[in-house]
């Protein structure tokens, strides 16, 4: 399923919050933008100036965003990733944050995980909910009965709840109604 994250068109007004982060725009009296990172918070300045309709405005706009996504994907996702799998007992070979258009999230059978930085547009549970699921495919690679069992006893019972949870989140996004009833590994 797309991830379709990021509107058609991106506004100065346009703003990221959740229970991880924010981000947000800010017009000011400026010859360039800026930005500034403070705790959670990522704030780009942008010059008064009405270039950010032009594609060109536009491509620029979606790349800031884009990367700032990566830069809080890997702050935050690495050292989330890392506290759940030790205490919950698992090891995996490494991680890489991936603008994953089409997944929240991948296992290899190498034990690599995958993470698309997509998910910082997600509230804290849900991003925990997709790194649990890719811990339990350390031990089972697929989605039969063992693999949800072991997504249950990572979420105390809670699995197939975050997961359509998740599902009505990636609808939330504009992801395509037909495909939303996809288990997340198709994601």
């Amino acid at each position: 399923m797309r991830i379709a994250g990021l509107p058609l068109k991106i506004t100065p007004d346009f703003r990221i919050a959740t229970d991880v982060w924010q981000f947000q725009f800010e017009r000011r009296e400026l010859p360039q933008a800026r930005l500034r990172r403070a705790d959670k918070q990522v704030t780009v300045f942008l010059p008064n100036d009405e270039g950010y309709t032009s594609l060109e405005g536009q491509m620029w706009l979606r790349k800031v965003v884009v990367e700032t996504l990566r830069r809080q994907a890997h702050a935050y996702l690495a050292p989330r990733l890392a506290y759940l799998a030790q205490t919950y007992g698992f090891t995996y070979h490494r991680l890489t944050i991936k603008n994953l258009g089409g997944r929240w999230g991948s296992c290899s059978s190498l034990g690599n995980i995958n993470l698309s930085l997509w998910l910082m547009l997600a509230p804290s549970h849900l991003i925990d909910y997709v790194i649990k699921h890719e811990l339990a495919h350390l031990r089972e690679m697929n989605h039969g009965p063992r693999f949800w069992q072991e997504v249950d006893r990572l979420t105390d019972g809670r699995g197939h709840q975050l997961e359509l949870e998740m599902k009505a989140f990636a609808r939330s996004l504009g992801a395509p109604s037909e495909n939303a009833a996809l288990p997340l590994a198709d994601y």
